[in-house]
């Protein structure tokens, strides 16, 4: 005990000799990963040069105008004189920045109370964590974050934590808890990059991604819980190619040995083309497999230039799960953009037109419009888009469906839906407001029924082989209405520590009730303050 308070004396005591704000220029300029949410992507982006690759998020510092992200901490940070002061509006906690190296300690936290009509008890949010980042010369680059987190939720997001075995909280990770008055969940995240020229870097870490320039992605979205993965991004020219390895897991108990979960392994490419200063063009594949006739990590899919049908075939037709997908995004004048994705999981062409409704032509597409300052109104941001996706996308009757731990790889609802949304956000100095509006139907399955509808991705056996066509939401028709508005303060730019307040208002109807969803109305508001690190998944259903 008495070495950690020498140690943290040191640390204290090296803010009287290393600036903050140079730390701030050298971090800019370094291999880490910008933290992904989504009001501050939403505001960097409508700020970035034409030649910036956006699809693929979290971004790195390098990628990005680095002068510009010190700028705007100039603007925020606030004229305090004292060392707690400085600590709590403006700087990292502890510092240490050398001429070729530097290091940030902060401890995260994210506190909250609130309350829904549906239950006569609060909910709250109790996570206690540490962050460590930092370079070593040019080249090297880590971030290391571990919290440990208490909480008790609205009840409807409540329901979908303990909805299976083991329980799983949307997004983070494994629910520990027994006690159904709270949940009990880890969360861990850390990465290594190395760059060592001007076109190549090598990313090694646990976390996750997303694909795509929309709210939603229908390639690959930061819904599930973190993952092993190994990343190579090469750009040069008008092209940014990305090679991405992971690992998933199924957590059903069917597929659980000796307390261990079944495993299993993907590879992604995507390619980002600037075609033209205004026009992106994207192609993504993706292959799930898994350890059959003790196949183990299948090196056929460490070439980052196969096209993955190929090795698919020659390991088998159903050894794994392939999917593909085109995205486009075009620049209009007054910052406006429009973006879109198509998703082909499976289709058979002779009979995507002779036969109505076959079950196998699964596929989505989205298409949104983006405007930022608009209005010419400086930091407002406003967007509508659309997802919709056919019955049977991303399953598979393996556990090579695109899932990891109970939750879908790309949109959250995941197949047999349609869902129209709409964002509005705007930051006046340190102050900001959002506000996020979505409605959409779905296709659910009836419960304790053995055949799926195609909305589930982990359950595959269908009713029939034709007229799966039902307006796409055939089954167990649910409608969705999700409101949630926060407004809130931005207390230090440098840890992206904020203090907020929302509410949300939530309408659910199903033609039969089932464990997650149920005709009913949601009103829940909350209190807190947060280290700003990730997202809520709060708009699950």
């Amino acid at each position: 005990m008495k070495k950690f308070f020498l140690i943290l004396g040191l640390f204290i005591s090296t803010q009287n000799f290393f600036a903050q704000e140079n730390l701030i220029q050298k971090k800019v300029k370094s291999q880490l990963k910008i933290p992904f949410t989504r009001f501050e992507y939403n505001e960097m982006e409508g700020h970035l040069a034409d030649s910036v690759h956006t699809a693929l998020k979290p971004w790195h510092y390098f990628e990005i105008n680095g002068n510009a992200l010190v700028k705007k901490y100039q603007a925020q940070s606030l004229n305090k004189k004292t060392w707690l002061g400085r600590k709590l509006f403006n700087e990292h906690l502890f510092a240490i920045v050398g001429k070729d190296y530097w290091i940030s300690i902060d401890p995260v936290i994210d506190l909250r109370l609130g309350k829904d009509n549906l239950s006569d008890r609060y909910t709250f949010q109790n996570t206690r964590a540490i962050r460590v980042e930092g370079s070593l010369g040019k080249q090297f680059s880590f971030s290391s974050t571990i919290a440990e987190n208490y909480a008790r939720f609205p009840q409807y997001l409540d329901r979908y934590a303990w909805a299976n075995r083991p329980p799983i909280v949307p997004g983070y990770g494994l629910n520990k808890s027994e006690d159904r008055n709270y949940i009990d969940y880890p969360y861990a995240a850390g990465y290594f990059t190395y760059k060592p020229g001007k076109f190549f870097l090598f990313e090694l870490g646990h976390g996750k991604h997303f694909i795509g320039e929309g709210y939603r992605s229908l390639f690959l979205s930061d819904n599930a819980t973190n993952y092993p993965y190994f990343k190579i991004q090469a750009t040069f020219w008008h092209v940014q190619y990305t090679t991405l390895w992971t690992a998933y897991q199924d957590l059903r108990p069917q597929y659980e040995q000796n307390g261990v979960y079944k495993k299993k392994f993907s590879a992604i490419h995507y390619i980002s083309w600037h075609a033209t200063k205004k026009l992106n063009l994207g192609f993504f594949e993706s292959v799930i497999w898994y350890n059959e006739n003790r196949r183990g990590f299948d090196v056929n899919f460490l070439n980052p230039l196969i096209f993955f049908k190929t090795a698919e075939y020659e390991a088998g037709s159903n050894a794994s799960n392939t999917v593909v997908g085109l995205s486009a995004s075009y620049k209009l004048p007054y910052k406006i953009d429009i973006y879109g994705q198509f998703v082909l999981d499976e289709m058979t062409v002779s009979k995507f037109f002779g036969v109505k409704g076959y079950w196998a032509n699964k596929f989505g597409y989205q298409v949104g419009l983006k405007y930022h300052d608009a209005f010419a109104i400086p930091n407002l941001f406003l967007r509508v888009e659309y997802n919709q996706v056919r019955p049977y996308t991303y399953g598979h009757n393996t556990i090579a469906n695109y899932g990891q731990n109970y939750q879908a790889l790309a949109h959250p609802w995941g197949a047999n839906f349609k869902e129209a949304l709409f964002e509005i956000q705007y930051r006046k100095k340190r102050f900001y407001g959002h506000n996020t509006l979505i409605l959409g139907r779905k296709g659910f399955d009836f419960p304790h029924d053995s055949v799926s509808y195609g909305g589930d991705i982990y359950h595959y056996i269908r009713p029939q082989d034709k007229g799966n066509d039902k307006s796409l939401l055939q089954g167990n028709l649910g409608k969705i209405f999700y409101n949630q508005t926060e407004i809130g303060y931005l207390l230090n730019p440098a840890t992206n520590l904020k203090l907020f307040g929302g509410f949300i208002y939530r309408k659910t109807s199903i033609d039969v009730p089932l464990t997650t969803i149920k005709n009913e109305t949601t009103k829940y508001i909350y209190l807190g303050i947060k280290t700003n690190l990730w997202q809520d998944h709060f708009d699950v259903f």
